[in-house]
């Protein structure tokens, strides 16, 4: 329970209290209500909104309509309405009946509503828009719906702003899809449920990603929360009942969605994993991912519940050993974030170390979690060590996302406030896996084989010129450095490209070196870099970091896995 001490993800649990009685200013007797939709959707797609009402066992209601209002945004980001003497917001209105066509069928329905509402492609303008939806629903005593109306706009979280949601409707795609496939490596859903936190049901993940035109997301629960009761998340259950729903739940969504097929197709392909609480070599509690997994593998150290059941903790080493075992491939949860003082002190959270990401086996690492700040430039920091030692590991981008798809609301401090930014969702830092995968074992395999890139803009690859489509970038060893070049590009809905850097490092040695660093002429959307081979030992790597700008000024990048070479003399 201590785990209130330290923000954590949307969406926001604001129901407990201690012993059930400590004060809170968040605490309110009906169910949370939260309204989600895509920061942004791809080419052709619909726009889904999400419903999520929780704790409906608690608090039951009976949900009148919806209605969504959608404005157009200026070019200084504001939404346009009538009293600005733009046009008037187009309104689209769900009745019960149209409600319950709208309802999604979960494990966990009794605690929670939820429903997506789609909102027509032919109904949507080819630009930014601004989104408010507005929730009118009665309390239900005794089994009878009371006479007064309640309203929700956006969300009922105590001290949130409920300011509308920012969403792009694009015509485009994303830059290089033709070459690769976009997801998030680190999200989470329903069964991810505690003290202060629960999440959306896979479905919904499903459809957010896919309006988003994500190709795949893998839904790593916590491995402390999938020990849990389904009926009481503060017990644990020896039995691992609502492990048994997750796999149940995603394989049954892989299964409709062609997840497991050869043949290819467009929807999201859902990747099942596990956040795994491990200790690390100083015996605190670290979080390892691991994807492609079909056995629950213990870890409740850090999960504010009395470990009960589950009182083994497996090392960084075991945990790896075992999803390997599994022929799933592992890597290290937002490896470059801190622990606060709290966490350490109540939940024994640690942080990894140098020591810890040079564990035998590690498939790779997270280096960035949702944005490029604060812990990205220490997880690249640990990710370049494992080069240097000669580890051919995957760069990896995720959101840790507790839904989140179009902006993170959390609760701040504990009992008393919501925190929230418009800079953290699903699907702003994604992964790049090289090629075109048919199914889950496929982007699994390109994230072990380390073809991997991160980026919230550009594409960029690393290739032989005469085959632009194959990047190199990988652990497959290149021998012939003659054709080698870099390919960037980007598209007007990402920005322009501004800088490449190709940068050299060697096995053993502790620095690198930028071997081109090229300056682009303003409105560059593609560059073709090639890579000086008279600049390259025998033995090396390459990576290459691409930057841009936005429209509207904000930076942009990507980075690329490591490409290693042999050459003889």
């Amino acid at each position: 329970m201590t785990e209130l001490l330290s923000p954590i993800a949307l969406y926001a649990e604001t129901h407990f209290r201690f012993g059930g009685w400590t004060p809170s200013a968040l605490f309110r007797r009906e169910p949370e209500v939260v309204f989600d939709l895509p920061r942004r959707v791809g080419r052709g797609a619909d726009l889904p909104v999400a419903l999520l009402v929780n704790d409906v066992h608690r608090y039951p209601v009976s949900i009148i309509s919806v209605n969504i209002a959608i404005s157009r945004a200026d070019d200084n980001n504001n939404s346009i309405d009538d009293n600005d003497g733009g046009a008037k917001p187009v309104l689209f209105e769900f009745d019960s009946g149209r409600l319950q066509e709208s309802i999604i069928n979960h494990p966990l329905k009794n605690q929670m509503q939820a429903y997506i509402l789609t909102i027509p492609r032919a109904e949507l303008p080819s630009e930014e828009i601004f989104v408010n939806a507005c929730l009118r629903y009665q309390h239900i005593k005794n089994g009878v719906p009371q006479k007064k109306i309640n309203t929700v706009l956006n969300d009922n979280l105590a001290t949130s702003t409920k300011f509308a949601f920012r969403c792009v409707i694009s015509d485009g795609d994303y830059p290089g899809s033709d070459w690769c496939d976009f997801g998030d490596v680190h999200c989470h859903s329903q069964f991810s449920r505690s003290h202060v936190e629960w999440g959306p049901p896979l479905e919904v993940i499903g459809r957010m990603a896919g309006a988003g035109r994500l190709r795949f997301a893998a839904v790593t629960d916590h491995s402390y929360d999938l020990a849990c009761d389904p009926d009481d998340y503060l017990r644990q259950d020896k039995e691992l009942r609502m492990w048994e729903m997750y796999k149940s739940s995603i394989n049954e969504m892989c299964s409709a969605s062609g997840s497991h097929s050869d043949n290819y197709d467009d929807s999201t392909i859902l990747i099942p994993g596990e956040e795994i609480s491990v200790l690390n070599s100083k015996g605190k509690v670290v979080h390892l991912c691991g994807l492609g997994i079909s056995e629950y593998i213990p870890g409740s150290l850090d999960g504010a519940r009395k470990n009960v059941h589950f009182k083994k903790q497996l090392t960084i080493g075991e945990a790896v050993d075992e999803i390997e075992r599994q022929g799933g491939v592992s890597f290290a949860a937002h490896a470059g974030a801190g622990a606060g003082i709290f966490q350490g002190i109540f939940l024994r959270r640690g942080i990894w170390s140098g020591n810890d990401i040079l564990c035998a086996g590690l498939g790779g690492i997270q280096a960035v979690n949702s944005d490029l700040f604060g812990s990205w430039t220490r997880g690249k920091k640990m990710w370049v060590s494992m080069l240097q030692k000669g580890r051919r590991v995957p760069l990896l981008a995720g959101s840790d996302a507790h839904g989140d798809f179009n902006r993170y609301r959390a609760i701040g401090v504990p009992f008393l406030q919501i925190y929230e930014t418009s800079e953290r969702y699903m699907g702003f830092m994604r992964t790049g896996v090289y090629g075109k995968q048919k199914n889950a074992n496929g982007i699994i395999d390109g994230i072990r084989n380390a073809a991997t890139f991160i980026t919230n803009g550009p594409f960029v690859t690393i290739c032989d010129s005469r085959h632009p489509e194959t990047s190199l970038a990988g652990s497959k060893t290149v021998t012939d450095t003659t054709n080698l070049s870099v390919r960037a590009c980007s598209t007007k809905e990402f920005g322009t490209l501004n800088v490449v850097k190709i940068i050299m490092g060697r096995p053993g040695i502790a620095e690198e070196k930028v071997i081109v660093g090229q300056a682009l002429p303003p409105d560059t959307y593609e560059a073709a870099i090639p890579i000086p081979a008279d600049e390259l030992p025998e033995s090396c790597y390459l990576r290459v970091e691409a930057y841009g700008k936005t429209p509207r000024g904000s930076m942009t990048t990507a980075a690329t896995s490591a490409c290693f070479i042999e050459t003889l003399s």
